[in-house]
């Protein structure tokens, strides 16, 4: 059984001001062009197809089209469930009838998880679909045991579901969550996340030991890929960067393979976005230099321009350089050398140098020459004291 897991497409979303749908068209063609040349015999979506619950009509446009290129066009049965950020009331409209053309599509949570078969050479493989769960679900699904965590929320619907596995067969686990393998060693796992995922600290991290008993794990809502804990829990990661935090992180598409005795192979494919995310530093003349103040790149670009005061025009002549720059931050010469030169640059400071980088991290003005005059003879008072 080879199929491909993608998860956290959020069609619809919005980075600052841009509409990334574009984008996502792009990545859209680039897996059809891949399933076109590797035939897989399956496709996953791990949760949050869309970016709200409440999607704009464009970004339900292109769900539509490239749903319907992987089933009615590609003949590929898709197996994909509700994530946090879908409306699953309105994601599973029309469930029942997807089901007979292929798209087998899991929203809302149920005591009985909703369990899919399909066949390979070597026999039956059930897929479990699990959509997004919160503790409130878990009230309502288990009233009697009145879970208050997540953790007992999915232990209550893994001691409900996992007699339902059938002996010898080989089991894939669809879910959408924060998961990982935990251990006296990581009490709270070893996770990636990003500014663009919703997570509490670690009050909705899961032990991903309750899903010991499936061949493989798909996971869905952390955007960058990476293992669960485990070689067969996984988390492919969003098709894009969704925030500047992840612009260092290659994403990816998971290809995986699972032989008759329920050994999975795990294969990453990338693909080029057509804009990447990235950041950049410099003075403006620094950034202008290479170009003459015309245009560098049509990536998305977050500016960060090193200056005293204010940069006159400064919104301006950075939309010369990138027309899609999402933001500038000005930052201070010394704040570039503390900051962006890290703590040698800081432990060559004296007392009242870090006292002024800091003020002026903090408060976003210079420290006048009365007050730095305080500072001076405070320095000197603790000198003499120590």
């Amino acid at each position: 059984m080879k199929f491909l897991h993608l998860s956290d497409l959020h069609f619809g979303k919005l980075l600052f001001e841009y509409s990334l749908l574009e984008d996502q068209e792009y990545w859209c063609r680039q897996v059809l062009d891949l399933l076109q040349n590797d035939p897989h015999d399956a496709v996953i979506i791990a949760g949050d197809l869309y970016d709200r619950s409440v999607p704009p009509g464009d970004a339900v446009a292109m769900m539509d089209r490239f749903l319907t290129a992987l089933v009615s066009q590609l003949r590929l049965p898709v197996l994909a469930i509700a994530g946090n950020h879908d409306g699953s009331q309105r994601l599973a409209f029309g469930a029942g009838l997807y089901r007979n053309s292929g798209l087998y599509l899991s929203a809302l949570p149920s005591r009985e998880v909703e369990r899919i078969t399909l066949e390979d050479r070597w026999g039956p493989v059930d897929f479990w679909l699990l959509p997004y769960l919160t503790p409130a679900d878990g009230k309502t699904l288990f009233p009697q045991e009145n879970p208050h965590t997540f953790q007992e929320t999915y232990r209550l619907m893994m001691e409900e579901n996992l007699p339902r596995l059938v002996p010898g067969r080989r089991n894939v686990l669809v879910a959408h969550g924060f998961f990982c393998r935990l251990s006296p060693e990581h009490p709270v796992g070893e996770l990636e996340t990003c500014e663009s995922e919703t997570t509490v600290g670690t009050a909705d991290l899961v032990d991903a030991a309750l899903f010991e008993p499936f061949q493989y794990c798909a996971f869905g809502h952390l955007h960058g890929s990476q293992r669960a804990g485990s070689e067969r829990m996984r988390y492919c990661g969003s098709p894009l960067a969704y925030s500047v935090s992840e612009e260092r992180q290659v994403k990816s598409v998971l290809s995986v393979e699972l032989d008759g005795q329920g050994n999975c192979t795990v294969t990453p494919i990338v693909f080029s976005p057509l804009r990447k995310v990235r950041s950049v530093s410099g003075t403006m003349e620094e950034l202008c230099a290479p170009t003459g103040g015309t245009f560098v790149s049509d990536d998305y670009v977050f500016v960060n321009l090193m200056t005293d005061g204010v940069e006159p025009d400064a919104a301006r002549r950075i939309r010369n350089l990138y027309p899609h720059y999402l933001g500038i931050r000005y930052v201070s010469p010394l704040e570039k050398e503390t900051v962006l030169g890290g703590g040698e640059a800081l432990r060559k400071l004296d007392l009242c140098q870090a006292f002024r980088a800091f003020y002026e991290q903090t408060q976003g003005e210079p420290l006048t020459e009365d007050a730095m005059r305080a500072v001076r003879q405070a320095a000197q008072e603790k000198e003499e004291q120590s």
